[in-house]
């Protein structure tokens, strides 16, 4: 948009915006997870607009990206920040331990400041 584009969106699916790099201070007890989250909307750029959806998968060859609800949108210049996916079953325990008898991680919203209780 600031280089003069005038048909821009974004696909995003959430509601809330979190500042996920700050989750590293709450963990460490230097900052509260409540000043890391505000209204996505809050952080869309004027102008572009906004699809409430999730991509699910990406045809370069025909520039198009489908979502998960099947709406299927063209483009021309694409980019894309997948961002993280958190897939805890994947180490063996981990997901019926997380957030409980020390275990915890600065990767999720509700789990940072679990770190900084466990710390003290």
């Amino acid at each position: 948009l600031r280089k003069g584009h005038t048909d821009v969106a974004v696909i995003e699916p959430s509601e809330v915006h979190y500042y996920q790099p700050l989750w590293t201070l709450v963990g460490g007890g230097q900052a509260k997870a409540s000043t890391t989250a505000r209204a996505e909307a809050s952080v869309m750029p004027k102008g572009a607009t906004w699809i409430k959806n999730a991509a699910a998968q990406v045809d370069p060859d025909n520039n198009r990206v489908v979502c998960v609800d099947g709406a299927d949108y063209g483009y021309d210049v694409l980019v894309v920040c997948p961002g993280i996916q958190l897939d805890w079953n994947r180490t063996e325990g981990l997901a019926d331990a997380v957030g409980k008898d020390g275990v915890s991680s600065n990767y999720r919203f509700d789990l940072a400041p679990r770190t900084w209780e466990f710390i003290r």
